[in-house]
């Protein structure tokens, strides 16, 4: 009943247990931003040692998620000489891998509950991605954050949930019509779409969007501004 009044997971249930390896996750983070992001060692070396000492705890950071991590990241910036960018790349990172765990186990169980909104039934969050597959043309929408992927009707708008066929537009770069960029005149935001897509278990989506950044580039220069920021779509 909760899903079909529009009431994602999430806020049902909580999702961040103090239970879970917040130590173990942060550091391989961290060892992966080091790795990644060189420039960024001082400041993976700064959080490193803090969360060992036990000086920077990550589970206050979702104490009262999402407003609890900009707190968080305030906060520990300030106290430990953190630039707040670095901390909030560990934060948005350890976000996911407990998100997409959750939604692991959530995801199946929730199918065919009568969901009709653009925005995830398990997190909350709006997509980055949407697929449109070949064989039966329905649109399935990605989630930014835990990873889940539900269907939504190919008629109305993910961000504002307005059906407004002449306001729905897709535009593509010549010759490279399997990617899309949909657009809302309503709201004026955009969704990076893939069109006839035969097999939805071979693409990982996120590498799909991270791939299609040249569209961001394009429809953000015309007015638009993403279903949804991330790391990859921010300029």
């Amino acid at each position: 009943d909760k899903l079909r009044q529009g009431i994602p997971c999430i806020s049902q249930t909580p999702f961040f247990l103090k239970g879970d390896p917040w130590e173990k996750m942060g550091l391989a983070v961290l060892s992966a931003m080091r790795e990644g992001f060189p420039a960024l060692e001082e400041d993976v070396a700064k959080l490193e040692g803090s969360i060992k000492t036990g000086d920077i705890r990550l589970i206050d950071a979702f104490a009262d998620f999402p407003g609890s991590v900009e707190s968080a990241v305030d906060r520990w910036s300030h106290e430990a000489n953190i630039k707040p960018q670095t901390i909030g790349l560990l934060l948005g990172a350890v976000t996911r891998i407990v998100l997409q765990a959750k939604s692991a186990g959530i995801g199946e169980h929730i199918e065919g509950m009568g969901w009709d909104k653009g925005y995830c039934p398990v997190c909350g969050a709006h997509p980055t991605i949407a697929v449109i597959q070949e064989k039966i043309a329905q649109r399935w929408l990605h989630c930014s954050r835990c990873g889940h992927e539900w269907r939504f009707s190919r008629m109305f708008c993910p961000g504002c949930e307005q059906e407004s066929p002449s306001g729905l537009d897709y535009f593509y770069v010549e010759d490279r019509r399997q990617e899309t960029a949909f657009t809302c005149n309503s709201c004026k935001r955009y969704l990076i779409t893939l069109n006839q897509i035969s097999d939805m278990g071979d693409h990982d989506r996120d590498v799909s969007a991270m791939s299609l950044i040249h569209l961001d580039l394009i429809m953000q220069e015309k007015g638009f501004t993403p279903m949804t920021w991330c790391e990859w779509n921010t300029f």
